[in-house]
């Protein structure tokens, strides 16, 4: 009797796994299941960051470049086919995107990737780059985040970029930032929170930094 019962368990493992392959987890809309694949117009399955502006998603990938869905149409984004001409190094920095950040009120989107920020406007025009040689402290860009006033904040492995539209400041760790290795940044009101790589957290607030938890 216990051989049978550990003959039909096994059966059922084998049934179950061969189920998992041939029909992988799909997304649920509205009453009807969807499945979206690369042959579906998904650039890339291995998607490292989203955004939402009404009923636009724009979708970052690792490698591919940026894929805009506005439910009707997908178009995609890449270093390529946002030059102004095929000899011209402009555009998309990267197909590698790390993060994206909408701002609403100026009409752009923020694009941190693997090798500088690059912004465009809400059609995918107007391209602009920006990377050390304009201010960052670190051209690998992990997280973005949008202050009530519109102001840009870049987390990088080597500190934190405040962009007000003009002019770049850096924080780290001489001018009051626990660690400069930042992971994350979230805005709350007024604050600024910001996660490091190892585990601090601190808060700018009234023009001054503190440390809320150390490691």
């Amino acid at each position: 009797m216990e051989r049978t019962n550990s003959r039909w368990f096994f059966i059922f493992l084998v049934m179950s796994l061969i189920s998992i392959i041939l029909f992988p987890p799909m997304a649920r809309a509205d009453s009807n299941w969807l499945k979206y694949f690369r042959k579906d117009s998904l650039l890339n399955t291995y998607k490292t960051s989203y955004a939402v502006l009404d009923e636009t998603i724009w979708t970052g990938t690792f490698g591919d470049g940026l894929n805009v869905h506005d439910g009707n149409k997908t178009i995609n984004f890449t270093n390529k086919n946002t030059r102004t001409s095929p000899t011209n190094d402009d555009g998309l920095i990267s197909d590698y995107i790390t993060c994206i950040s909408i701002d609403e009120k100026r009409g752009r989107v923020w694009l941190g990737t693997n090798a500088g920020l690059s912004s465009c406007d809400l059609e995918g025009k107007e391209w602009a780059r920006f990377t050390a040689k304009e201010g960052l402290p670190n051209e690998v860009i992990r997280d973005l985040a949008l202050d009530g006033y519109g102001n840009l904040w870049v987390g990088t492995p080597s500190g934190i970029a405040h962009f007000d539209g003009e002019n770049w400041k850096i924080f780290n760790e001489s001018n009051g930032l626990a660690q400069a290795s930042v992971h994350s940044i979230k805005v709350k009101g007024d604050t600024i929170w910001v996660g490091s790589v190892g585990g601090t957290v601190s808060r700018y607030k009234d023009g001054e930094w503190k440390t809320i938890i150390t490691f």
